[in-house]
């Protein structure tokens, strides 16, 4: 059985700054995974390159065989893959529901 998902050697750079270097890994069906890793070491932009918010320099990024690669965040969404982002100010009298 192929991987749900799949990165191969993604690589982005900002500048002359490496921000991810070659990174692959594998999700496996009906597995949970954790990216874990200290602050600017990569792990929101590898995110964003999985949920096509940026453009990897190079690699593979594929969701049960199929490339994402180009594709745009809602096509990526219709697909099953999306992202929040980070809200520092929440609002204290809506639920977690709501306030996502």
């Amino acid at each position: 059985m192929k991987p749900l998902l799949e990165i191969e050697h993604l690589n982005k750079s900002f500048g002359g700054i490496k921000a991810v270097n070659s990174c692959s890994f594998i999700v496996p069906h009906g597995k949970i995974v954790g990216l874990i890793g200290p602050n600017g070491a990569g792990k929101t932009t590898v995110f964003n390159l999985v949920t096509g918010f940026l453009s990897s320099d190079s690699g593979k990024i594929k969701l049960d065989g199929v490339s994402l690669v180009g594709m745009s965040p809602d096509r990526i969404a219709r697909m099953g893959i999306s992202r929040t982002f980070q809200m520092i100010r929440l609002f204290p009298h809506m639920t977690v529901i709501d306030n996502m």
